[in-house]
């Protein structure tokens, strides 16, 4: 999948691991050789299905894909619905800070990362959301 190759043999195996065991990361996967196999709307189909199965950091780790690839509608909307589920958690906080950012609303994204930050478990990722509120409060994008 990550490098464009074989990929109706990559669909069929992760056809075959959904028949197994329905679990975020077998829908997404199977939903990601759909999209680039031009399946778009199969695809829609099963990220509609995986999303209530994905764990918090399954969620976020998702939409920082998205955010890779350049997909930032796309990335956001998982990083609201991550929020919906775990509306009190550090990583949905700085998901949608993230998520926000790479859309151009500023606004929201310090609102968000200035959520995150209080509930930081460690110096490290207090030193990280300082350093993105002060990148955002000078309007630049922290992804």
């Amino acid at each position: 999948l990550k490098n464009n190759t074989n990929l109706e043999e990559g669909f069929k195996w992760a056809e075959m691991a959904v028949t197994f065991q329905k679990t975020f990361n077998t829908l997404s996967n199977l939903a990601q050789f759909q999209s680039k196999l031009g399946r778009q709307a199969k695809a829609d189909s099963l990220l509609k299905e995986a999303l209530p199965l994905g764990s918090m950091t399954e969620l976020h780790q998702y939409g920082r894909q998205l955010l890779a690839e350049k997909k930032n509608t796309e990335a956001l909307e998982v990083f609201k619905f991550n929020a919906q589920k775990h509306p009190k958690d550090f990583t949905t906080h700085v998901g949608l800070a993230r998520g926000y950012s790479a859309n151009g609303d500023f606004k929201n994204a310090l609102t968000n990362a200035k959520a995150a930050l209080p509930l930081a478990a460690n110096e490290l990722n207090k030193q990280s959301v300082s350093d993105m509120i002060k990148k955002l409060e000078n309007k630049q994008d922290i992804n």
